[in-house]
């Protein structure tokens, strides 16, 4: 397999594709996942995101289509960070950042841990989303955040995850779909 195509659900790209290195363990977020995200996070002008593990780009290039003000991405894989900036390129986005970094690197060394909304796509088969989740927690990036979405494959669900989020943030979403869950939070009210 060479090149996949994913599209985007919404906003000004809508229709547009993003393409991707098919012969990577890539898993981008399914459009229906997406589209539930983007219904219950209203993202504006104001807002900035932090995606990590960025994979094909699609969660950054779905928020910046529904208006978002700038996009933080980070993604370990060289060959996928060069992928996003080619392809975001094509689309005409230029309102984002990338870092060719380990993420958990990136967490405990980055300065701006205020973001509105926080991806999180870590690889299947690994404990990265654990560990990122605890790192944005120690970090206080939770304090500073409005929305969090994280997956995971269902078989490996975490609830360990839930305990850690819940401590500052609501959960709005923690479902099934497939062999995917995936869970969205919002801030408590102060």
């Amino acid at each position: 397999m060479a090149n996949k195509k994913i599209r985007i659900t919404g906003g000004q790209l809508k229709s547009r594709y993003l393409s991707f290195d098919g012969n990577d363990s890539l898993k981008p977020t399914k459009s229906y996942i997406r589209e539930t995200i983007f219904n219950v996070v209203k993202v504006d002008r104001n807002m900035n995101s932090l995606d990590l593990f960025s994979g094909s780009g699609i969660l950054s290039a779905e928020a910046i289509s529904r208006g978002i003000n700038k996009s933080t991405l980070v993604e370990s894989n060289n060959k996928s960070y060069i992928r996003i900036k080619d392809e975001y390129s094509l689309l005409g986005i230029d309102n984002y950042e990338i870092y060719c970094i380990d993420v958990l690197r990136y967490l405990k060394t980055n300065q701006a841990i205020e973001y509105d909304l926080i991806f999180i796509d870590a690889p299947y088969n690994t404990n990265l989303l654990e560990k990122s989740i605890i790192l944005l927690d120690e970090f206080n990036y939770l304090s500073q955040n409005t929305y969090i979405y994280y997956e995971q494959r269902k078989k490996d669900y975490n609830q360990k995850l839930v305990s850690i989020i819940t401590k500052t943030h609501n959960i709005l979403k923690d479902l099934n779909i497939g062999d995917v869950s995936y869970t969205i939070a919002k801030i408590k009210e102060k």
